[in-house]
This record gives structure tokens, C-alpha cells and sequence, in this order.
């Protein structure tokens, strides 16, 4: 417990008597002694230290004012007055001032040196310190034990609570609670967050004290608590070591994952297929003559933040695996969903996981399949669905085109930047939406009437624009393959940025 000035008054053998009523002192914790007699010590003051003084300098009761606020605003955890040797009591503007502020003042007998008073403050204060590093090397050991005996937040959390009396509780990123103890604790959103931008800096007191559980720089959640004991400020260490384990275990999963990628890897890439694929599928734990579906995300980010940030942080500390096998792949995440679970479901977590901004995360939801080959048709199927647009996306009937722009192994990509190359700086240079027409040419199955209704355009600026287009690809619109080409081209590579 931290020394307070009231349990200064405790001790019969310091002699110490309240001149303000202790109801009145703040609850600041005496961190040193410094006996001073100077006209202004507050700039030699660093906060919570119990001042000794005999008052040996003169004041009007407007000085006094002014340097007891000052002591305040530090602040000071007590002021302690000697008498019998310039005052026989506290001078009354003193008095005054300390019970107008709420300053802890204390009055001290001329027998009792403020060196005996300096000593018993400091023995104090080391013994605190040498409870609290015995209790946190305690807790760093009950803790490291509990996590290698593969113990999760079920037995970890309600220790924590026992150990510090306090409030105690596992919060994900987004401040949803994984554990706690007591069950009836409240973590109000607003205070998490507010302990959250400053970790580990609250003062001791009924306040709440939250710090980040990071595993490989990640901030992975939180361990957060809320007590009257400056003790539950040694949760920081804890935290460290909870980010450890999960870290760990998130390797694990990982290892598992790749695993699983390699199996799904030979499926789509490698034409695995037979008794072998059967073999493989059985090990990752996928029914190689059962249904399924596939679900595919894909980002920027997607298959670095899989196995950076857990996916579901509550069942990797219960030391569960995934619940449908699930790897990183290309550019994203591939999990395949038995019937017995909803794809729609996996798909929004996924989702939520990966994050981004608005419209920049599509994932995709495949038909029902068996076996390696309908691993193979339901991830093209993924692929196809996420060129529906952002968000989750449930297949349609994969096309031939499909297909061809679902795969990652083809320089389409390539190919298409080629091809509309002259069409896309002629855009730049001149600001003619040559592209945008060619988009809507097609969209509109190559009909004069619609497009030039649906781009407000006149039939001769239409004519010209198609034209010009065909000079510049050196391909005939009228012609099946030159236009099936320049429209696989198109949706290949999206509408032009600006």
C-alpha cells in the first residue's frame, strides 16, 4: 500500500498531529521527504513529497495563500510544520490557507528531529517498493507457469483479480470483453478508450488502467483493470507476457496454416488430384468425399494480417485451432467450410478482420462442391464473386471469362495494360473518356442507341469516339475476337483511377 501522510498520524512515537482535518487530504502518496526553508521551493519539487519545514520565513497571510496553492497544484503530499523553535503553533495564515486549498498539514513537536520523521517515510517507502517487486516477480512466475501449462484466460484473468484486488478483464481490439472477473465488472467503452490512448499512466485510485497486449508489434487486445491499488499498475508486465504467448501460439497456428496452403496450393496450381489428394485433404482435416465451399478475401493486407493479428483472439488463448481449415494464399485468405458450417459467416468475420476502408476488401463465397475438384471450381468461383464489387459476395454460375480473370498464374494483368496502353494516354493527354465510352459500347452489347442514351452523346460524336478507338488499338469493333478482347482487357483492369 502507498504511505499517505495520514498514516504518518498512526505513529505514536513521530508525535505528529493534524492541524487540517485528514477528511480533507487528497489521497496523494508520499514519494520522498524534503525539508526546506526557502522563500519558494515548489520549483524543486517533482510531486508527492511530504515538506518539512519550521517556517522560519515571515509571510502575510497572502503569501502564505500563494505558496500553499502552489504546494497544492504540485502537488505535495503533506506540509509538516516544526514547532518550538520559531513558531509555538502554526501560524494562523498557514492554518488558514491549508484548510481553504485542502492541503494535508501537519504540526510536529520540537523533541522529534524531521530526521527521524525523513527515516520512517523512507523505510516505508522501500518496503513498499520491495512488496511490489516481490509481488510482480509472484505474478510474472504464476502467470509464466499458467500460460506453459497451456492454462487460458478462464483461470489467468480471475488469478490476476485475486492477486491485485481489483477489477481485471481481456479486451479484443475493438473493446469487446474476452474475460473478466468479477463477471459483474462493466467496462464502459468511453473510459477503455480514454485509458487506452494514455496505457499505464493512470494514477492510483478508483480510475481505470488499461495496457496493450501486442504480439509481433501488433496490437492484439487488451488487459485492462480497475482497482484502488496503485498495484494494478503492475499489470504492464503481464501484459508483455500475455503478448508473448500469444505470439507464440499465433506462430503455431501459423505453421498450420502453411500446411494447409501447401495442400491447397497443389489443388489449384499442381492439377493434385486421386487417392493422393483424398490423403492430404484427410490430414488438414477436410472430408475429401464431402461438400463444401469456399471463401476467398482478398486485400492488399489480407494474408499479412492474417498472420500477424489473431483471427479470433478469445479461442487462440483457449489453445483452439481454426474452426474450418484456412491458409494465405496469393494475394489473400482461402478457407474451405464444410456443410455443416455457414460460409456467410466465415466471410463476414473475414471481412471485419481484414478491415480497410469502405469498398476496398471484397470476399467471395463459392456454390456447394465435393472433393479437390470442387475445392478447384469453388475457389474460381471466390474469385469470380469478388469481382462483384466490395464486401461479401455470394457466386453466380462460373463463366468461361470468369475463370480466365479468377486466375492468379496468367499475365492478364499484363496483357490488358498493353492493349489499352494507347487508349489510356490519349485519355490523359486529350480528357476524351475514349475508355469510358469503349465500356459502355459493350455494357450496352455494342448498341449506338443505348450508348449514346446512357452517356448523353449524339450519334456522330459516338461514331467518331469508336473510331478514334479503333485507330488507336488497331482493332475492329465490329470483329467477335477483337471485341471479346478488348472487353476481357476492361474488366481485367477496372475502370481508370481519375
Amino acid at each position: 500500500m502507498p504511505v499517505l501522510a495520514s498514516d504518518l498520524l498512526a505513529q505514536p512515537e513521530l508525535r505528529l498531529t493534524a492541524v487540517t482535518s485528514p477528511s480533507s487530504w487528497a489521497d496523494v502518496p508520499i514519494s520522498w521527504s524534503s525539508t526546506t526553508e526557502l522563500e519558494d521551493p515548489v520549483p524543486f519539487l517533482r510531486g508527492g513529497e511530504l515538506v518539512l519545514t519550521t517556517a522560519l520565513r515571515r509571510r502575510t497571510r497572502d503569501q502564505w495563500d500563494r505558496l500553499v496553492r502552489d504546494l497544492v497544484a504540485v502537488p505535495v503530499a503533506a506540509l509538516c510544520v516544526g514547532t518550538g523553535l520559531v513558531h509555538n503553533r502554526v501560524p494562523a495564515g498557514l492554518r488558514a490557507a491549508a484548510q481553504r486549498h485542502g492541503l494535508a498539514l501537519l504540526t510536529s513537536p520540537v523533541e522529534i528531529p524531521f530526521i527521524q520523521i525523513s527515516r520512517w517515510a523512507a523505510d516505508r517507502i522501500f518496503a513498499e517498493q520491495y512488496a511490489r517487486t516481490r509481488l510482480m516477480i509472484q505474478l510474472q512466475e504464476e502467470i509464466t507457469g499458467a500460460l506453459l501449462a497451456g492454462r487460458g484466460l478462464r483461470h489467468l484473468v480471475p488469478l490476476l483479480a485475486r492477486r491485485l484486488g481489483a477489477d481485471v478483464a481481456v479486451l479484443d481490439p475493438a473493446g469487446a470483453v474476452l474475460e473478466q472477473h468479477p463477471r459483474s465488472a462493466r467496462w464502459p467503452v468511453d473510459e477503455v478508450a480514454d485509458a487506452s490512448d494514455a496505457p499505464g499512466t493512470a494514477a492510483p485510485g478508483p480510475g481505470l488502467v488499461s495496457f496493450p497486449v501486442r504480439a509481433d508489434g501488433t496490437v492484439a487486445g487488451y488487459l485492462v483493470a480497475r482497482g484502488a491499488d496503485e498495484q494494478v499498475t503492475l499489470l504492464a508486465p503481464v501484459a508483455g507476457l500475455v503478448g508473448l504467448e500469444i505470439a507464440r501460439r499465433q506462430a503455431l497456428l501459423s505453421g498450420r496454416r502453411e500446411l494447409v496452403g501447401q495442400v491447397v496450393a497443389d489443388i489449384l496450381h499442381h492439377g493434385l488430384a486421386g487417392p493422393e489428394a483424398e490423403r492430404k485433404l484427410t490430414r488438414i482435416g477436410v472430408d475429401p468425399r464431402g461438400s463444401h465451399r469456399v471463401v476467398v478475401a482478398s486485400s492488399g493486407q489480407a494474408a499479412a494480417l492474417l498472420r500477424q493479428r489473431p483471427l479470433d483472439l478469445a479461442a487462440l488463448l483457449h489453445g483452439q485451432s481454426d474452426p474450418y481449415p484456412m491458409c494465405p494464399l496469393d494475394d489473400g485468405i482461402v478457407v474451405v467450410v464444410g456443410t455443416d458450417g455457414d460460409a456467410r459467416t466465415v466471410a463476414d468475420r473475414l471481412l471485419h478482420h481484414i478491415g480497410g476502408g469502405p469498398g476496398t476488401t471484397a470476399v467471395g463465397v463459392s456454390g456447394v462442391h465435393q472433393g479437390a475438384h470442387g475445392i478447384r471450381i469453388g475457389y474460381h468461383e471466390a474469385r469470380q464473386a469478388q469481382r462483384q464489387g466490395p464486401g461479401v459476395q455470394e457466386c453466380r454460375t462460373l463463366s468461361l471469362p470468369g475463370l480466365l480473370l479468377s486466375s492468379a498464374e496468367l499475365p492478364l494483368a499484363e496483357l490488358a495494360s498493353a492493349l489499352l496502353e494507347p487508349v489510356r494516354r490519349y485519355d490523359a493527354e486529350h480528357g476524351a473518356a475514349l475508355e469510358a465510352t469503349a465500356r459502355s459500347y459493350l455494357e450496352h452489347d455494342g448498341s449506338v442507341t443505348e450508348t449514346c442514351r446512357a452517356m448523353n452523346l449524339h450519334r456522330n460524336s459516338l461514331r467518331y469516339r469508336l473510331g478514334q478507338i479503333e485507330r488507336l488499338l488497331g482493332k475492329r469493333l465490329t470483329a467477335t475476337q477483337d471485341r471479346l478482347e478488348l472487353w476481357l482487357a476492361l474488366q481485367v483492369l477496372g475502370p481508370a483511377e481519375g
